[in-house]
């Protein structure tokens, strides 16, 4: 549910930032607000204790950092965080204040890196990379047949702004796709788009399954042994999503079972993945250290987002982004 707020002038902003993090961003920063928002004063901390005590400020803007609510303690007033991520799930058990507090979220930011992994790992498995690379290990020179994307079946869980552009880009290579939404809009004019309770209907025809969904409490262990079962035998799994929204699990029991040829996966439930894992070495899984949405223009980007959000309130006018506390993302 959106709101508008009237006035509201952002003239003061805390950036808040792991330290290593903050170090190699100051910058980025500083020019991001000399030209977006110039005028506005912003002050950053790396740590809690650098956090001026009783300040006032118009904004805080920072990650879903675990000091965070002792940050928030220390100033004087507040009215508006911004999350630099897209994901705000770790917030709701965190003790600071959600109500008459504006939240917004820096959705959108994931779209380009998120699906140009999606596609990385698409050609990795169609393309016989996977392949390739264990046979170059071994100095063995052996051809095959490949296969291609062309015609190939997409269902991707989750519509949102990640799962809109994977759909838009990974349709270049001729791949089918349809979304699942938990309310199917008019938004997404270039996909088939369905509601939840159609998903069962959709998995028997589906050779590739893109999770790109919230973790709430409805989402999470959303795909488990039964959901992977209903897949054409020999999907593909990608999960870009957030940890616990796919059980490790069941994907292990899926490729064991050959309902899923491969998988790759991003997120876990447990981060990082314990050494004990038998994901870290399954010959049939890539594995990477939730590094999907890493790129060199995060930062800019999710100012940016920060940037239109603070037009939208400075003209009274619905939130870009903000945060829906009812669904919990």
């Amino acid at each position: 549910m959106t709101q508008c707020y009237s006035d509201f002038q952002v003239r003061t902003v805390l950036v808040l930032q792991k330290q290593e993090a903050l170090d190699q961003q100051r910058d980025q920063v500083m020019a991001a607000f000399h030209q977006l928002l110039p005028g506005v004063l912003v002050t950053m901390a790396g740590a809690v204790e650098e956090v001026p005590e009783s300040a006032d400020f118009d904004a805080v803007i920072c990650p879903t950092l675990p000091w965070l609510p002792q940050a928030l303690e220390r100033l004087g007033s507040y009215r508006w965080i911004h999350f630099l991520s897209a994901g705000v799930d770790l917030i709701w058990d965190m003790p600071f204040p959600k109500e008459n507090v504006i939240l917004t979220r820096s959705s959108g930011v994931h779209g380009a890196p998120i699906s140009e992994y999606v596609i990385g790992a698409l050609l990795y498995f169609y393309r016989g990379l996977d392949r390739f690379v264990h046979q170059a290990m071994e100095r063995r020179w052996q051809r095959t047949w490949l296969e291609e994307l062309t015609g190939k079946r997409m269902l991707i869980l989750g519509m949102g702004a990640i799962g809109s552009t994977i759909a838009e880009r990974v349709r270049v290579f001729g791949v089918e796709v349809t979304g699942v939404q938990r309310r199917p809009s008019s938004d997404h004019s270039h996909v088939d788009l369905i509601g939840v309770e159609a998903l069962k209907d959709a998995l028997p025809t589906t050779d590739i399954l893109a999770v790109c969904l919230p973790l709430t409490d409805t989402t999470r262990g959303l795909v488990d042994s039964d959901l992977l079962s209903r897949l054409r035998p020999g999907a593909l799994l990608i999960d870009v999503s957030r940890g616990g929204v796919v059980r490790e699990e069941a994907v292990l029991e899926a490729l064991e079972s050959g309902a899923l040829r491969a998988a790759a996966l991003d997120v876990f439930e447990h981060e990082p993945l314990p050494e004990s894992s038998p994901l870290w070495a399954h010959p049939q899984v890539l594995l990477t250290p939730h590094v999907s949405s890493s790129t060199p223009h995060y930062m800019p980007r999710a100012l940016e987002i920060f940037a239109a959000n603070a037009r939208a309130l400075e003209a009274g006018e619905e939130l870009v982004t903000p945060v829906d506390a009812q669904a919990g993302y």
